[in-house]
């Protein structure tokens, strides 16, 4: 292997990465990736078997992508995509932002009140989430949280006809301890009877108590204590650098909450994100580069190793110039044909 390959390969999870990826996914506990044996057993054998083309549902589709530290071989880090957040059998619920305004004429005061409104949709996005650096890579020069983050984009780019028209993000708030958050502490548990993380590990399998449980009536944000309040839309420490990366990639926050915790959505039209717009398939070429080169992400992807991309520096001219390193981190030959993406 050249010495100026790159650090990591970003590549699709297969089910040997089970061990590796359920330690990483109980070292946070984020959302989506779950942290016990048996359901991370049966999301990479979905993952694979979706990465294949072989789920056409794309209710039922998910993608899991892992960071591989190519001296050590550890997995370092992981994020996903699922085909479609919503459905008939298993809507999208989400607590819509709203408000309704008063006036009286003899008081001449005019008051504007915000409310919560449960909603759903049974023809749902897609969605991204899952991700997760191994606390020993935060911080890396070489921006690992990027790359494992970006290359979610990159392949949607690839393969945009799997995806739904638009992408949404769940943005994981402010926890306590106890992984416990005010708005469900004030609100959720009091509507439904169960604690946060009984709730959560319930709606992964049957979500007819959210609709069946919580109020139809609007939740006027005004009647909530400030702590509550406040904590609503708020953005967890562990989340803004993800945060950042989905504005770069052209996402904005929507009028939409998690009901469980509180936490943000953001989304944008597919096809509008940055990456995909600017994604471009061309020619590699082996070469020296000038200090001043563009930085990427490259995938390519085959029946054999499956889909896989690095982060690098590249000059465009007639082909795209890359190290020796890079096409060997990939398993490429001099000459192959890839797509890449703009890193910000």
């Amino acid at each position: 292997m050249a010495t100026d390959a790159p650090v990591f390969l970003l590549r699709e999870a297969r089910p040997r990465d089970h061990r590796s990826l359920l330690a990483l996914a109980r070292e946070l506990d984020s959302v989506n990736l779950p942290t016990r044996a048996d359901e991370m057993r049966v999301l990479l054998q979905r993952s694979e078997l979706s990465f294949r083309g072989r789920i056409r549902d794309r209710a039922r589709a998910v993608y899991v992508f892992c960071a591989e530290e190519a001296a050590s071989g550890h997995i370092v880090g992981a994020s996903m995509i699922i085909g479609k957040h919503g459905t008939p059998i298993s809507p999208h619920y989400y607590l819509e932002l709203d408000s309704d305004e008063r006036y009286s004429h003899r008081l001449r005061k005019m008051f504007r009140h915000e409310y919560l409104r449960l909603r759903h949709s049974m023809d749902g996005p897609t969605e991204i989430g899952g991700l997760i650096v191994t606390r020993a890579m935060r911080g890396h020069p070489e921006h690992l949280g990027k790359q494992i983050s970006w290359v979610r984009f990159l392949y949607i780019a690839r393969h945009i006809k799997r995806f739904e028209r638009r992408v949404i993000a769940e943005i994981l708030p402010p926890l306590h301890p106890d992984s416990g958050n005010p708005f469900w502490d004030h609100y959720g548990r009091r509507v439904t009877g169960l604690s946060f993380r009984e709730a959560d590990r319930l709606s992964s399998r049957d979500k007819e108590f959210i609709q069946a449980l919580f109020p139809d009536a609007p939740l006027y944000t005004f009647l909530l204590p400030d702590e509550v309040r406040n904590s609503l839309g708020a953005i967890g420490e562990a989340s803004r650098g993800a945060v950042r990366l989905l504005q770069q990639a052209g996402m904005k926050p929507l009028n939409q909450y998690d009901p469980f915790d509180g936490g943000p959505y953001y989304g944008a039209e597919t096809a509008e994100l940055k990456p995909v717009r600017e994604c471009r398939r061309m020619r590699l070429k082996a070469g020296n580069r000038p200090e001043s080169a563009a930085r990427v992400l490259i995938g390519c992807e085959d029946r054999e190793r499956g889909f896989r991309a690095v982060a690098t520096a590249v000059e465009i001219n007639h082909a795209a110039i890359v190290s020796e390193g890079v096409l060997d981190r990939l398993g490429l030959a001099d000459g192959a044909i890839a797509e890449m993406v703009p890193i910000p």
